[in-house]
């Protein structure tokens, strides 16, 4: 969940997703992503939706065909959207973007910043 705000996009909170999980992949079931639409217009939750998160326990930060999908389907929600990797047993993440033009990026570790 997240703001544009002075031309940043500003991650403030998350939401699980109550994935549908085996040892390679993870849903993020689209009943639970209209729920949380739903909760939004309903003003249960303030923000937008900004993007996703998931994990690659030890196998380093990349996102994968299914994973540039799921990026685009959460596109619909801001042009802004990103996806966040993080890989716990190295203590890494990555951010992804779309860009026109190039598809989707990772961006840049000068590009984020933490607080």
């Amino acid at each position: 969940m997240g703001t544009l705000q002075d031309s940043a996009l500003w991650v403030n909170d998350i939401i699980p997703g109550g994935s549908e999980i085996s040892e390679v992949s993870c849903a993020f079931p689209p009943h639970r992503l209209a729920q949380v639409a739903s909760d939004i217009v309903e003003g249960k939750i303030d923000g937008r939706i900004v993007g996703w998160y998931h994990s690659h326990p030890g196998h380093g930060l990349f996102l994968s065909q299914t994973d540039m999908e799921t990026h685009m389907q959460f596109y619909q929600f801001s042009p802004y959207a990103l996806s966040f990797v993080g890989d716990p047993q190295s203590g890494e993440f990555g951010i992804w973007i779309y860009e026109n033009g190039a598809g989707v990026i990772q961006l840049p570790s000068n590009y984020i910043h933490i607080i």
